[in-house]
């Protein structure tokens, strides 16, 4: 177990693991990352007022985003120009209608493409795309000529598996594999759905027609010893399962970041109280 503060609100954080927590939610991180501005209020003035740059250029300069840069705008004062683009014929090459068909259609170049040449956004060439009644390639089009990479023996990953693959992990997928085709498992399953009657424990929902079921982990597969677990165990339909592993789950439900002390048979959700508080 780590231990260590929140950088933005202080709090107290314990989590498994080698690395000293440093934030206690992702809310938190973004606070803090909203003040750790790569730019200075004059330098964002100069860009931004005196030599007339949007917020796409100065946010490529500065590799935020540009709602980051209109924030930063408006937070040191510094007054907004409105949304304008310029229209004018000939100003800008996309402004003609025959050059932009030909580099769009005839050139199949993309809409992105074609706005780094022209130092714009994406969204001002298919505005004047849209604006010249030039159709627009549909998805599987776009596909078809995107570049995806090298196959086969020129790709330099091809025939890279196993500890060979960055992406490997120490073989621990045959091992989740052979476990969840055990019969420990498989008594484990049948003992949850009786507990939990067959209903999702954090919506309610029954299951049966469309809907899916799943059996979540409240301490992590990894821990061996609670994998088979009844009392780590619990069943949620799909929707809540995915809203348990997602970045919404602001309060940890279901989840716990250390051995859990179980009272009796029965199951809890964690709450935001503790992450290792079970009530």
């Amino acid at each position: 177990m780590k231990t260590g503060k929140c950088k933005w609100c202080g709090k107290f954080i314990r989590r498994r693991g080698r690395r000293t927590p440093v934030f206690c939610s992702v809310p938190c991180k973004a606070e803090w990352q909203k003040t750790q501005k790569p730019i200075t209020r004059d330098e964002l003035f100069r860009l931004y007022v005196v030599n007339g740059m949007g917020t796409y250029q100065i946010a490529r300069i500065v590799g935020r985003d540009p709602k980051r840069v209109y924030e930063w705008l408006k937070g040191f004062g510094i007054p907004v120009r409105k949304r304008e683009w310029d229209t004018t014929p000939g100003s800008k090459p996309y402004h003609d209608h025959e050059w932009l068909r030909i580099e769009y259609i005839e050139k199949q170049r993309a809409a992105a493409e074609i706005a780094i040449d022209c130092d714009v956004t994406e969204n001002n060439i298919l505005f004047f795309l849209s604006k010249f009644d030039i159709p627009r390639r549909a998805m599987d089009e776009i596909r078809a000529l995107k570049y995806w990479g090298a196959s086969g023996p020129d790709n330099p990953m091809y025939g890279q598996t196993g500890k060979d693959n960055p992406n490997w992990k120490g073989g621990i997928s045959p091992d989740r594999q052979a476990f969840y085709e055990s019969r420990e498992w498989n008594r484990a399953c049948q003992n949850v759905w009786k507990r939990d009657k067959a209903a999702c424990q954090r919506c309610g929902v029954q299951a049966g027609g469309l809907v899916e079921m799943h059996i979540h982990h409240i301490v992590s597969f990894a821990v061996k010893e609670l994998r088979a677990d009844p009392n780590n165990l619990v069943l949620l339909c799909r929707d809540c399962h995915h809203f348990v592993h997602s970045t919404r789950n602001m309060e940890n439900e279901f989840l716990r970041m250390e051995d859990p002390v179980w009272c009796g048979s029965g199951i809890a959700a964690p709450n935001k109280t503790d992450a290792g508080d079970v009530q």
